[in-house]
């Protein structure tokens, strides 16, 4: 069941990135904010390094169903590979841990508009509000 809501909340947001702004409104920021208090553990309203990537290596684990360490187009889905492309930095078609791990903490630096080292809620609603809309 688990597994079920984080592939359903993992294809939520990925199918977000091709909506319309009425649907990104109305629909993705509520699932966006969930999305932040699930990495926001400590519940203080901010996200930190370590939480974000506490959030990237249980996402990645979720996600490499033979546990061989890569994440290959097939384990995360046919219309998931372009997130996969984002993140395959050596372009061979899979993402490794460190190639994941990479792209969160870039996702970070880009979330964090006033770099304090953490993110807000409003800095994570905005980031995310801006990539869902085109």
């Amino acid at each position: 069941m688990k597994n079920l809501k984080l592939a359903g909340a993992f294809s939520c947001v990925l199918g977000l990135l091709t909506c319309s702004d009425a649907f990104a409104d109305q629909i993705g920021a509520p699932i966006i904010k969930a999305e932040f208090k699930a990495i926001d553990v400590n519940k203080n309203g901010h996200i930190t390094p370590e939480e974000m990537q506490a959030h990237q290596e249980k996402n990645f684990n979720e996600l490499d169903k033979n546990k061989n360490g890569v994440l290959e187009a097939e384990e995360v889905g046919a219309d998931k590979t372009r997130v996969v492309g984002k993140s395959d930095k050596d372009k061979d078609g899979k993402v490794t841990r460190q190639e994941s791990s990479s792209q969160f903490k870039e996702y970070f630096r880009e979330m964090d508009a006033n770099k304090d080292n953490k993110i807000s809620e409003d800095e994570y609603t905005d980031y995310w509000k801006l990539r869902i809309k085109f």
